[in-house]
């Protein structure tokens, strides 16, 4: 049986080949186009993952499309109903998009006939969640934005199927609530939300908590219209009610992050936690496990992930809980007979051992390079970070998700403290509140970190120890946390080798990990991609598989 899943047309659109229930490749359009989170139909994605699984669109037995538009479009078009005159034009320019954007016709395009199986948003996001878990038997919690109609999800995943238990629908949703104040904080929405967590820390999440908890309703995930426009408006997410009751502007991306900013993120922050954790209690009440899955977009949130083990004991996140996970999700789910453990999100494109003389030769004038085996060439770059340098480490196949984890990453030294600073203005050229993520061996996580288990996909954000805070200065958040990758030989061996390594020479298999991208570009893919934004940066070297190149 092969599968060739797809999500698009929300955001983060994506594409897999599933064989027999393995996953074969995975890979978001945007890594492909560049744009970033781009939603449009993953071409070049389903290009990539058929040449990676040998096979042509003829090969498919079936396409697994990860929601339902025609109950999408009911929704939309119910709720342009209920503002009529302000949706007017907006309900021609959806009609017009939603039959470009037809699956059957896009599929028809590229060469398939065959059978369309599609599955609902939040269950292709529980079964991403579940079925790539070691868990035989599971509660699932899926928030994000919206599906078809549903922001909140709790199912039952056992050896039976995945049940549905409980759901909140559209409007009230958790996930338009974090993107509205990312909105309203001056980043962009579906994208900026990772930058409102790493700003709350810097403020005083007790300052804006009153007026702002006034827009939920009697203390649940119900929450005001008259302050959002989220029902009929593409352009903006709230109103000007929503700006009297906070007493404080809406920020543009080009103001100054003021106090008051910084205090609106803590309180943005807070509140999510409060109800995220309100419905983690409600998912263990009407639930049947000791064991969490966690799903969809605002599963990316670190922080709130962390604090659910006050209510579970287990709790798993996949590499990539956004809608591009779901892709795999909806084959996954549609699969009939036994499925293999899919863990690893090393599922893109790899770099060439064949190319790599060929783009070397391309930038001669501007480069110079060595080869060598593993073994040194891991001593030489763990030395080279020791010294303060910025390595560029491109190794094995792309990661599928928003993380890099050991194969598309920029790294420097944790130890340094001005190395935040330095990754932050110099190299990527973004905001100086932003975190960065330490990679650690997986047997020395409890050694640093306050962690219940190992987080191999980095999405939770852990307390750092208090002997381990003037250690890795640079991947220590103010708060005294870290948002942390725990690396084992099965996983990544050639990583596990480079933090093992560096371990021998300073005594810590630690080191700052940052996705190999500069500012407003997705992550890199290719060896051809990795060599310009090297040459154009002021990135030391780069690492491209056995190659350490250097500028002349």
């Amino acid at each position: 049986m092969i599968q060739l899943g797809i999500s698009a047309f929300y955001h983060d659109a994506a594409a897999c080949v599933v064989k027999n229930g393995k996953v074969i490749a995975a890979a978001e359009e945007e890594r492909f186009t560049e744009i970033k989170h781009d939603f449009s139909f993953p071409k070049n994605a389903i290009e990539y993952c058929l040449k990676e699984a040998n096979i042509t669109i003829e090969d498919v037995n079936e396409v697994c499309w990860y929601e339902i538009p025609l109950i999408k479009e009911k929704r939309v078009l119910k709720t342009f109903k209920k503002h009529w005159f302000k949706t007017f034009l907006l309900k021609r320019k959806f009609k017009k998009e939603f039959a470009k954007n037809d699956p059957e016709k896009l599929l028809n395009e590229i060469g398939y006939e065959g059978d369309i199986v599609f599955t609902t948003h939040h269950l292709s996001h529980a079964a991403f969640s579940f079925l790539t878990s070691p868990y035989k038997e599971s509660d699932i919690l899926v928030v994000d934005g919206v599906g078809e109609w549903d922001t909140v999800t709790i199912w039952n995943g056992s050896p039976k199927g995945i049940k549905l238990i409980d759901q909140i629908t559209f409007p009230s949703s958790l996930g338009m609530f974090y993107s509205a104040m990312t909105s309203y904080l001056g980043f962009k929405p579906n994208e900026g939300e990772y930058k409102v967590m790493g700003l709350a820390p810097y403020g005083n999440p007790s300052k804006y908590y009153e007026k702002l908890n006034q827009i939920f309703k009697k203390g649940e995930v119900d929450i005001d219209q008259k302050y959002f426009t989220w029902e009929y408006s593409e352009k903006i997410m709230f109103n000007s009610k929503f700006c009297k009751l906070l007493e404080i502007p809406p920020r543009l991306p080009e103001d100054e992050m003021t106090q008051d900013y910084m205090d609106l993120a803590a309180t943005t922050q807070a509140l999510y936690e409060y109800y995220f954790l309100k419905l983690v209690e409600k998912t263990k009440k009407i639930g049947k496990s000791e064991n969490l899955c966690l799903g969809g977009g605002c599963a990316y949130n670190g922080v709130a992930n962390n604090k659910a083990y006050k209510i579970y004991p287990n709790i798993y996140i996949p590499f990539a809980p956004s809608d591009a996970g779901s892709a795999i999700g909806a084959c996954l789910i549609n699969y009939d007979g036994p499925l293999p453990y899919n863990n690893s999100p090393y599922l893109g494109e790899a770099v060439s051992n064949v190319d790599i003389p060929l783009l070397l030769n391309d930038y001669k004038d501007k480069i110079s390079f060595l080869e060598f085996p593993d073994n040194q060439l891991c001593q030489r770059v763990a030395k080279l970070i020791l010294n303060g340098k910025i390595v560029a480490w491109v190794q094995g196949r792309m990661e599928f998700g928003s993380r890099a984890l050991g194969n598309r990453s920029i790294l420097g030294s944790p130890h340094d403290p001005k190395m935040r600073e330095k990754l932050n203005y110099v190299i990527k050229k973004r905001e100086g509140f932003r975190p960065f993520a330490p990679s650690v061996l997986a047997q020395d996580v409890n050694r640093y970190f306050i962690a219940r288990d190992t987080v191999p996909y980095m999405n939770q954000v852990v307390k750092v120890k208090n002997s381990a805070k003037n250690l890795f200065p640079s991947a220590t958040h103010i708060d005294n946390t870290a948002r942390i990758q725990s690396v084992e030989e099965k996983d990544n061996p050639m990583y596990y080798l480079l933090l093992t390594e560096l371990k021998k020479i300073s005594g810590h298999g630690v080191v700052l990990n940052t996705s190999f991208n500069l500012k407003d570009q997705t992550i890199t893919r290719t060896g051809q991609q990795a060599l310009k934004r090297f040459v154009e940066s002021d990135i030391d070297y780069l690492v491209l598989n056995n190659y350490l190149i250097l500028k002349k």
